[in-house]
C-alpha cells in the first residue's frame, strides 16, 4: 500500500508538472499573439487597445494610488503637466453624466470602445449576432491583466431608444476584465448591474433594448460626452465626471495630483478650517495670503499657463 501510495503522490506531481509546463507555454503563447495583433494593427494604420497598450503603462500601484482621488483631484493635477493648451475645454466630459454607483467611488482603466445605433430594425438585422458575438469575441481576446472601462458612442443621440448595458453584458463584461462602462446613451438593470460589480455611468435610464442594440464598430475613435475616445486611452472617471487623459500626460500624472492636493490642504483648506470663531474679514484676509504663496509654489514647479505656452491664441 505504501509503494502504491508513493506512485499516486509521483503520478501527481508529475500531472502538476505537465500543467505548469503547458500554462507556462500558453501564456507565451497569448503574448506572442497579443504582438502580432499590435503589429497588424500599426502596420494596417488602424491602431487599436492591443497595439495602444504596448506604451509603458501606469503600474498597478500607481493605478491603485489614483483611485484614492476624486477625479476632480487628478484634473487638477492632470493641468499641471499635459502639453495640451486646451485644457480647459477638452479630454474630460462637457456634457452631464450620471454615476449609478457612486458608492463604488471611483474607476481608473484603458478605454475600449465601441458604437451602437439602437432603435434601427435594419442595424439589428444586419449587426445582430455578428455584432454581439464580435464584440464577445474581442473582449475575450484582450490581457485580463489590465483594467478595462468600456466607452460607448450612441449613434442615436439626442434620443435613447435603448440600453446596450443590463444585467447580461454587465455579467460577462466584469467577467472578462471589465470594470465599467461610460455610455452616452441609456443603462438598465441598476441593481443588477451593481450586484455583479459593475460600475455603470450613462447620459440617461431606459427600460428599452429596442429591437436588441448590437455593436455596430468597436475598437475605434468614439465620441462620448463631447469628448474623442481613444482604444487604449487612460480614463480616471467618478460621480462627479470622467478625464481621458492623453498618453503622453501619463508619466507625471500621480505626482501632479498628489501635489496639487497637498497645496489645497496645506494653503486653501486651512484658513477656513483654522478660521472658526474669527471675524470674517480676517478669515478672508488669510485667504488671499495663503492663495498667494499657493500660486508661488505652483508657479515654481510647473510654471504659468503662458510660460508654458507662449504661443497660445484663444
Amino acid at each position: 500500500q505504501s509503494v502504491s501510495m508513493d506512485k499516486l503522490e509521483d503520478a501527481l506531481k508529475e500531472e502538476d508538472k505537465a500543467i505548469d509546463d503547458l500554462e507556462i507555454q500558453l501564456a507565451e503563447r497569448r503574448r506572442n499573439k497579443l504582438r502580432l495583433l499590435a503589429e497588424n494593427q500599426q502596420t494596417s494604420g488602424k491602431p487599436g487597445f492591443v497595439s495602444n497598450v504596448q506604451r509603458k503603462l501606469q503600474t498597478t500601484t500607481q493605478l491603485l494610488q489614483l483611485l484614492k482621488w476624486n477625479t476632480p483631484t487628478v484634473y487638477n493635477g492632470w493641468e499641471q503637466v499635459t502639453k495640451n493648451p486646451d485644457y480647459g475645454r477638452e479630454c474630460f466630459n462637457l456634457e452631464p453624466i450620471q454615476d449609478h454607483s457612486p458608492e463604488m467611488g471611483p474607476m481608473v482603466g484603458y478605454a475600449v470602445t465601441v458604437k451602437i445605433h439602437p432603435g434601427d430594425i435594419g442595424i439589428v438585422e444586419k449587426h445582430g449576432a455578428t455584432g454581439r458575438k464580435g464584440m464577445w469575441n474581442f473582449m475575450s481576446s484582450l490581457p485580463t491583466e489590465i483594467p478595462k472601462i468600456v466607452v460607448v458612442e450612441d449613434l442615436a443621440k439626442p434620443v435613447i431608444y435603448g440600453s446596450m448595458w443590463g444585467e447580461v453584458n454587465a455579467t460577462f463584461f466584469k467577467s472578462v476584465g471589465a470594470l465599467g462602462c461610460i455610455t452616452d446613451g441609456g443603462v438598465r438593470d441598476l441593481d443588477e448591474m451593481k450586484n455583479v460589480g459593475f460600475h455603470a455611468m450613462s447620459r440617461g435610464l431606459t427600460i428599452s433594448h429596442s429591437y436588441g442594440v448590437p455593436p455596430i464598430e468597436w475598437d475605434v475613435p468614439v465620441s462620448a460626452f463631447g469628448v474623442t475616445v481613444r482604444p487604449g486611452q487612460l480614463i480616471h472617471a467618478d460621480k462627479h465626471g470622467f478625464i481621458v487623459v492623453p498618453e503622453e500626460d501619463e508619466e507625471k500624472l500621480l505626482e501632479a495630483t498628489e501635489f496639487m492636493d497637498l497645496m489645497e490642504r496645506k494653503y486653501v483648506i486651512t484658513p477656513g478650517r483654522e478660521g472658526v470663531g474669527s471675524h470674517p474679514a480676517q478669515i478672508s484676509k488669510k485667504m488671499g495670503e495663503v492663495f498667494t504663496e499657493m500660486a508661488k509654489e505652483k508657479k515654481d514647479k510647473y510654471g504659468t499657463f503662458r510660460s508654458r505656452f507662449p504661443d497660445y491664441q484663444n
